[in-house]
C-alpha cells in the first residue's frame, strides 16, 4: 500500500545533491491511495480519484500550500460530478474559456470500464467550487482509455 505522507523534492538545498523532506500537514488527509492525479492549481495541491484500498473513488482534497501551515481539506464541489475512477488525467487549462480550471479525463471506472469523458473543476470568486462537464465539437470522443504506457 502507498504511503500516507507529502513529499518535496529540495533541488536547491545548498548542496550538490538533491533531498527528499516529508511535509508536515494537519487534518485528515486523502488516505493512501494509488492510480489518482495531484495537480497545482495555484495556490492548491488538488488530490483526484485513484484507489484507496479496495475502493475507486472521485474525491477530491486541498492543501493550500502558500498557508504557513498545510492543512488538508476535503473538497465538496456542486453539481453532478465524474464517476469514481483511476488512472486518469488531469492538468491544468491556461487558455480559452476553461483557463484556470482542472481538467480531468479518461481513467477506469469502479466497474473496470475505460473512460473517455472530460471535465472541469472551477473556482468561483464567491469561494465555491463545481464541475462541469466538457462539450465535445463535432460528436467527436477521443479514444477511451487510461494507464496509457509507451514503449
Amino acid at each position: 500500500m502507498a504511503p500516507d505522507s507529502l513529499h518535496l523534492l529540495d533541488l536547491y538545498n545548498g548542496e550538490d545533491k538533491c533531498i527528499w523532506i516529508t511535509l508536515p500537514t494537519t487534518g485528515q488527509t486523502p488516505g493512501k491511495r494509488y492510480g489518482h492525479s495531484m495537480s497545482y492549481l495555484k495556490p492548491y495541491l488538488v488530490v483526484f480519484g485513484g484507489n484507496v484500498g479496495n475502493k475507486i473513488t472521485n474525491d477530491i482534497w486541498l492543501i493550500n500550500i502558500d498557508d504557513g501551515i498545510l492543512e488538508w481539506k476535503k473538497l465538496e464541489p456542486t453539481g453532478e460530478g465524474p464517476c469514481n475512477r483511476t488512472y486518469h488525467a488531469s492538468s491544468v487549462c491556461r487558455y480559452g474559456g476553461a483557463n484556470g480550471m482542472l481538467i480531468i479525463f479518461g481513467g477506469r471506472s469502479d466497474t473496470n470500464l475505460a473512460l473517455n469523458d472530460t471535465w472541469g473543476l472551477r473556482k468561483h470568486r464567491n469561494g465555491t467550487w463545481d464541475w462541469v462537464k466538457a462539450p465535445y465539437v463535432n460528436s467527436y470522443n477521443p479514444y477511451k482509455r487510461f494507464q496509457v504506457i509507451f514503449f
